[in-house]
C-alpha cells in the first residue's frame, strides 16, 4: 500500500497542528479508491502523549486497524540548525522521512504498492539537502526547484518555480525548470490546451531581462520539447511580467530561486494587507458594514483561494523520490493538504512520469 509519510515534528506547531492536520486528512487518505497509509514520524514517547487526548481518537482507531503506524526518530533539525546538523542528526526526521522515500523509489519496479512520500514543515533547507543526499537527481537536471501553484484567473492555476531552492541559477537550470514545471502543471490539470510556459522578466521585448533570463530563454525556445511542431511538454511564450501571472495567460513561470521567494513573499503579504485593508475599510463606514455582509460569501471565496493553506506543501521537483516542503507556520488545514496533494502524486505516478519524459527527452 502507498505511503505518506508525515514530519510529525516539524514547523512552529509541531506536533499538535501535525497531528491534527493529519486527523482531518484521514478519510480522504484512506479513501478505497488509492488507499495510502498514513506515517507518523518522531520522537514516539511525545506523539502518543498527544494521542491520547479525545480529538486524536481516529488516528489511534487508524493505527489499531493498520491505517496507521508511528516510526520513532528521536532527532529533529531545528530551525536555528545549519545544514551541518544534517550528518550530526542522523535519525532526525528529515534524514530519516527522506530516506524511507528514497528506499521506496529505488524498489519501485519490485514493490511498486510500496511507495511512498515525505510531507514536512520543518527546516526547508534541511529537508532539500537531505532529499538530494538520499534520493539523487532524475536524469538530465542538475538542481531540484521548489515549485508551487498560484490562484490566477485560470482554474488551472499558474505553477512558479523555483521559490527558493537555488539562489544562484545558470541558463540551463531555468531550462530544467521549465520541463519540470510544464510535467508538473499537467499534474490535476483542466484544459486541454498545451501548457504555456513563460520565463520571469521586466519586459516582453528580447532585449528585456538579465544575461541569465536571455540566455535562459533561448535555450527553451530552442528545446525540441517546446517547438511549435511537437508541444511534447508545452508552447514557450518567451518573456512574461509579473502582471501577467495572476491574468490567466501563463502557465508555468520560471525565475531562480531569489526572485521566485521574493515574489511568492509578496504575494503572501498582500493578502494579509488586503484583509486589514478591508477590516480597516469596514469600521470607518456605518454603511459598510452591510455591504460587507450581503458580500460576506464572495469574499470568503477570495479569501480561500489567497490563503496558502489551500495549497499544502510544494514539491522538490527533480529529485528521485517524492518529497514535499510545508510552510513552515502550517496550520491543521494546510497539513491536510499537504497530505491530500502528496497522495495525488502517488496515485498520477507523477515522479516516475517526469523521469521518463526527461529519459527520452
Amino acid at each position: 500500500m502507498p505511503v505518506l509519510v508525515l514530519d510529525a515534528m516539524g514547523g512552529d506547531h509541531a506536533p499538535h497542528a501535525l497531528l491534527e492536520g493529519a486527523t482531518l486528512a484521514l478519510a480522504e487518505i484512506t479513501r478505497p479508491d488509492f488507499p495510502c497509509t498514513l506515517v507518523l514520524l518522531g520522537d514516539e514517547a511525545i506523539i502518543r502523549s498527544h494521542l491520547k487526548r479525545r480529538r486524536f481518537h481516529p488516528l489511534t482507531s487508524a493505527e489499531t486497524e493498520g491505517r496507521v503506524r508511528i516510526i520513532h526518530a528521536p532527532q529533529n533539525i531545528e530551525m536555528e540548525d545549519s545544514i551541518r546538523a544534517l550528518r550530526r542528526k542522523p535519525d532526525a526526521t528529515i534524514n530519516v522521512g527522506c530516506k524511507l522515500a528514497a528506499d521506496s523509489y529505488d524498489q519501485r519496479h519490485t514493490r511498486p504498492r510500496e511507495i511512498a512520500a515525505f510531507v514536512s514543515a520543518g527546516h526547508s533547507g534541511a529537508a532539500m539537502a537531505s532529499a538530494l543526499l538520499h534520493m539523487g537527481r532524475l536524469p538530465k537536471i542538475e538542481r531540484p526547484a521548489i515549485a508551487i501553484k498560484l490562484p490566477t484567473l485560470s482554474p488551472d492555476g499558474c505553477v512558479l518555480l523555483d521559490i527558493g531552492a537555488n539562489v544562484d541559477c545558470k541558463p540551463t537550470h531555468l531550462r530544467d525548470f521549465a520541463i519540470m514545471g510544464a510535467h508538473f502543471a499537467k499534474v490535476e490539470r483542466k484544459s486541454a490546451a498545451p501548457v504555456r510556459v513563460g520565463v520571469l522578466s521586466n519586459g516582453e521585448e528580447e532585449g528585456k531581462g538579465t544575461e541569465l533570463t536571455r540566455a535562459a530563454a533561448a535555450l527553451i525556445a530552442a528545446s525540441p520539447l517546446f517547438s511549435h511542431e511537437s508541444l511534447t511538454m508545452g508552447e514557450f511564450l518567451g518573456y512574461v511580467e509579473g502582471k501577467e501571472i495572476f491574468k490567466g495567460k501563463v502557465d508555468v513561470v520560471v525565475t531562480d530561486g531569489f526572485t521566485g521567494n521574493v515574489v511568492l513573499k509578496s504575494l503572501e503579504g498582500l493578502g494579509s494587507a488586503i484583509v486589514s485593508m478591508l477590516q480597516k475599510e469596514v469600521k470607518s463606514s456605518l454603511l459598510a458594514p452591510i455591504g460587507m455582509l450581503l458580500s460576506a460569501g464572495v469574499l470568503r471565496k477570495m479569501k480561500h483561494k489567497l490563503d496558502y493553506a489551500e495549497y499544502g506543501a510544494a514539491p522538490l521537483l527533480g529529485v528521485a523520490g517524492y518529497a514535499f516542503i510545508c510552510h513552515g507556520r502550517s496550520n491543521p488545514r494546510a497539513i491536510r493538504n499537504a497530505l491530500l496533494r502528496a497522495r495525488t502524486a502517488l496515485q498520477e505516478r507523477f515522479v516516475e512520469r517526469l523521469e521518463e519524459a526527461l529519459t527520452q527527452s
